[in-house]
């Protein structure tokens, strides 16, 4: 029995093959699909403090992150292999966090985003645009 419950109470972190880059999401709103946006906002900026109670609060229900590290795997294995699928979700999933925060302008009906990656090789940091994704309609309330 005792073996059972030890992987519960010590997990092994031996499942990670290596540690690659994480990706960072930029998004923008446009009027029509063949244009770019004039400006991108960063995706997921954590906050800089976090209130104890809150920080205790999250350890345990957390919905919100884990959206995230849901968003962050669509990225990887975009990376690995192109999807029309995951492209979808990671801008259907960005577009309704968007909304819950109240942060879809009316005027543009479209929203595209992007991901960089920034690396460090040789103490020289690069910051890459990796995939940009093709404009979506947005859908006002329906996300």
């Amino acid at each position: 029995m005792f073996k059972f419950l030890l992987p519960i109470l010590f997990p092994s972190w031996r499942f990670f093959s290596s540690i690659g880059p994480s990706p960072r999401f930029d998004f923008g709103f446009i009027k029509y699909t063949d244009e770019q946006p004039e400006v991108w906002q960063e995706f997921s900026v954590l906050p800089d403090k976090i209130e104890l109670t809150k920080g205790i609060v999250r350890l345990l229900h957390n919905p919100e992150w884990n959206e995230r590290l849901y968003i962050n795997t669509c990225a990887e294995n975009l990376f690995d292999q192109y999807s029309e699928f995951r492209e979808q979700e990671i801008a259907r999933r960005i577009l309704w966090i968007l909304n819950r925060h109240n942060q879809l302008p009316e005027d543009y009906p479209y929203f595209c985003y992007r991901i960089r990656v920034i690396t460090n090789e040789d103490n020289l940091v690069k910051d890459e645009v990796i995939f940009s994704a093709k404009p979506f309609l947005v859908k006002r309330g329906v996300q």
